[in-house]
């Protein structure tokens, strides 16, 4: 029994990363990362890293994860590393979560259980996408944003639903 309550507190130890114990680098245009596995230095030639709050959080709990699935870490804060580090992680993040913020819905059609979005970006790009089952994929940011998530697994963002022209909150609106 014993045994098996000290397995359980080595699975459940969160091992923190910060400055102290790790750091962060390109290696072959991948993340990689320097830590301190005990005394021992160790290196990994690409690292991947998860939110831990994709939505809420985007710099705090980061799970640090090795090419072979483990994870070696969490990043309380990216603030808890150096400029450089932090500049290399918020990059990283910024790649994998990648969701343009959509300015102005121009045209929203659905037909067959699929909805045709044609939206314009805050960088001024039109663009278009589907989305199946519209009120399942669309993820309510607390009483303000929302997430749409299309047929192929990209994210688009609204920052402020009140914001949106009065034309493109109409055609919002039935989702909500």
């Amino acid at each position: 029994m014993v045994e098996n309550e000290i397995m359980l507190e080595k699975s459940a130890r969160i091992h923190r990363l910060d400055k102290s114990n790790a750091d962060f680098f390109m290696k072959n245009g991948f993340l990689a990362m320097t830590y301190k596995d005990g005394e021992e230095e160790k290196t990994l030639d690409r690292v991947f890293l998860h939110r831990a709050f994709p939505f809420e959080l985007l710099w705090k709990y980061i799970s640090v994860i090795s090419d072979d699935g483990k994870e070696k870490g969490v990043i309380f804060d990216i603030e808890d590393f150096s400029e450089d580090a932090a500049a290399l992680i918020k990059t990283e993040l910024e790649r994998k979560y990648y969701s343009p913020t959509i300015k102005s819905i121009n045209s929203l059609k659905e037909r067959y259980g699929f909805s045709y979005w044609r939206v314009t970006l805050t960088d001024g790009r039109n663009v278009n996408f589907t989305m199946q089952d519209t009120f399942r994929n669309i993820i309510r940011l607390g009483d303000y944003g929302a997430i749409l998530l299309d047929v192929d697994g990209n994210r688009f963002v609204i920052k402020s639903i009140s914001s949106l022209d009065r034309k493109s909150y109409r055609r919002i609106e039935l989702y909500l």
